[in-house]
């Protein structure tokens, strides 16, 4: 649930309960104020009644005045609510009514006055019917106004979440907000911004110190490497010798690949770097494919290969052949001997299929970097990783499955 709106749930809430208790309020003192100015009235009727009843006149009109002789008579005045029978329709009405007693002329009396309340509650439904539409009118407008005055008071809010949201490490550039007139907000923008800089600074010094190191340390790997080789080519190397010297090249090699695969990840964060060009994919995939023929034929691989003619992208040419490139090499490194790979290009989608024989794989993991299913001592780990960086870089869409010791990766170029 959104902030603006949870607030304004809680505010209409308190409000329609502070306005719901002031209706009952108002009710209850209206009802109280209408019977103390009724039993007013009978008391001035039940005097008006005495009078008449002195100068000997009959004053009894039911059911609004009964009077009956006594014997007894009581100091007893009662005003009390009841229902009487009256009317051609013998319906029960309610009434109000006053009973008291009198002594006149010698004789006593018990006097009842009555009004009817038909209008009072007449009165009270029109009263609680404009309520009930006050009410509801209070809180459709309340509703606006609360709704209106709380997007302009975290319009502020919203603008510094929408930047934050857009914000990139990549683009090198802090994020910049407008001033804002509400104090907590203020500071909020300012921490923001402080915090955004302060990234940026920390992030483009471990990119430079990446950058760098990986420049720097090509030079002494190739130097190492050209003497490891020039070593090799000696012949005062006994067997052993030449074994850890193959041993001690082959890690070297290994470096130089992860470095080079890590200073090719940090480019990939670039799209500037890397000119696009229209590139036949279905050409790319035959000739990457008939790079790879001699280790398909060490592993004695059977290769089904089905490609649309002339599907075209926009991309990399170096980029393209690199992902291809991984993805097909992986396939066949990760084979078995007398397995198969399937590579399917159709409708926008290239499958690529290979048969493998371990049983306890992870495929959500292949991505993530240094990942290594198996023990080849010649993988650094890297290859899906580029690959998504590639995909992610154009917009395409990559991700992969096992089933029933089949791999499959998929790559998917609808937004070409």
């Amino acid at each position: 649930m959104k902030l603006i709106n949870k607030i304004s749930r809680y505010f209409l809430l308190s409000s329609s309960l502070i306005i719901i208790a002031i209706f009952i309020g108002v009710y209850l003192f209206l009802e109280s104020s209408l019977e103390k100015e009724i039993d007013e009235q009978l008391s001035k009727i039940y005097y008006n009644v005495i009078n008449e009843l002195k100068k000997g006149k009959q004053v009894s009109f039911y059911p609004f005045v009964e009077i009956d002789t006594v014997n007894v008579l009581s100091d007893k005045k009662e005003f009390k609510d009841t229902q009487i029978i009256s009317g051609e329709e013998n319906e029960s009405e309610p009434f109000r009514e006053l009973i008291s007693y009198a002594n006149i002329n010698g004789k006593n009396y018990k006097i009842i006055v009555r009004t009817s309340l038909i209008e009072k509650e007449d009165l009270f439904t029109t009263v609680l019917t404009i309520e009930l539409i006050a009410f509801v009118l209070f809180i459709i407008v309340l509703f606006i106004i609360n709704k209106k005055v709380s997007q302009n008071i975290f319009s502020d809010f919203y603008n510094t979440l929408k930047k934050i949201e857009t914000f990139s490490l990549k683009d090198n550039l802090p994020i910049v907000l407008d001033k804002s007139e509400i104090e907590e907000f203020e500071k909020l923008n300012k921490a923001v911004s402080f915090l955004s800089e302060k990234a940026i600074t920390e992030y483009r010094g471990l990119k430079e110190f990446s950058e760098e190191m990986n420049h720097e340390i090509q030079t002494p790997i190739a130097v190492i490497k050209s003497k490891l080789e020039l070593l090799m080519q000696s012949n005062e190397l006994n067997e052993d010798n030449l074994r850890l010297l193959d041993i001690s090249l082959t890690n070297l090699n290994k470096l130089e690949r992860i470095n080079k695969s890590i200073l090719l990840l940090n480019k990939l964060e670039h799209k500037d770097l890397f000119e696009s060009s229209e590139l036949n994919l279905s050409e790319e995939i035959k000739n990457v494919l008939n790079d790879y023929n001699d280790f398909i034929t060490t592993k004695n691989l059977s290769v089904s290969l089905s490609v649309e003619p002339d599907f075209k992208i926009k991309a990399n040419q170096s980029l393209i052949n690199i992902l291809l490139s991984n993805l097909i090499s992986n396939a066949i490194k990760h084979n078995v001997n007398n397995g198969s790979i399937d590579i399917v290009l159709k409708d926008k989608k290239l499958k690529i299929s290979n048969s493998v024989q371990i049983t306890d794989i992870n495929p959500g993991k292949f991505f993530q970097r240094f990942f290594k299913q198996s023990t080849s001592s010649d993988s650094v780990g890297l290859g899906l990783t580029i690959a998504k960086k590639i995909c992610d870089l154009y917009g395409f869409e990559i991700y992969n499955q096992y089933v029933n010791n089949i791999y499959t990766v998929y790559v998917l170029f609808y937004s070409q």
